[in-house]
């Protein structure tokens, strides 16, 4: 018999209630953060039908515990019962101290962006550490849930993602072969076969 992948969808959530513009310091950046996290979606919000028709066919959903990503999730796979966890949260990115320099909103995305990109091609950054440890014990647990209870739908955020689907590469699952999107909603599958279940080839 063939044996079929495991396979874990890694989803970001969608748009936030939470809309900011204007001209911010760093301290103002800080508080749009915590202000960010708070919210949930903004109204009308909605999966691409696509990505909610394959949510159907899966039993195990999952989310960070952030109000966006939980609510994503239930839009997703409505009257599903879903886990939550602290695991799937998002990643605060740093925020450079410029003083009391203000910034408008989408530049102070594109320096935020650029330090975090820079320090990624870095091992040794101290920012990444926790991350990257804790997308390793996300890693294992999804792998673990793919194992017992068939193919996972993780709801999570756009920075963590990254971290996320590297530990899970590291861990031996491959990517589909098609281009990642980082838009909201977006999905990156990845897939694993157990080496101990595949069918051996006679030589």
């Amino acid at each position: 018999m063939p044996v079929r992948p495991k396979r874990i969808i890694l989803v970001r959530h969608g748009r936030s209630a939470h809309a900011q513009s204007g001209w911010l310091d760093a301290d103002g950046l800080h508080a749009w953060r915590s202000a960010y996290d708070a919210a949930g979606l903004a109204p009308g919000q909605a999966p691409p039908p696509a990505l909610r028709a394959l949510a159907a066919e899966f039993r195990c959903i999952v989310a960070s515990d952030l109000a966006r990503a939980v609510e994503s999730a239930a839009l997703l796979a409505p009257g599903a019962e879903i886990l939550q966890s602290p695991l799937l949260r998002e990643t605060p990115l740093p925020i450079p101290a410029l003083g009391r320099l203000r910034l408008s909103f989408a530049l102070w995305g594109l320096v935020v962006g650029f330090v975090w990109l820079r320090d990624m091609r870095r091992p040794d950054a101290r920012s990444h550490a926790e991350p990257r440890a804790r997308a390793r014990e996300a890693a294992h647990w999804l792998a673990s849930l793919a194992s017992h209870d068939g193919p996972v739908i993780a709801v999570t955020h756009g920075a963590f993602r990254r971290y996320l689907a590297d530990a899970l590469e590291a861990d031996g699952w491959r990517r589909a072969p098609v281009r990642r999107r980082w838009h909201l909603w977006s999905a990156w599958e990845l897939t694993s076969i157990d080496e101990e279940r595949a069918p051996h080839r006679e030589e």
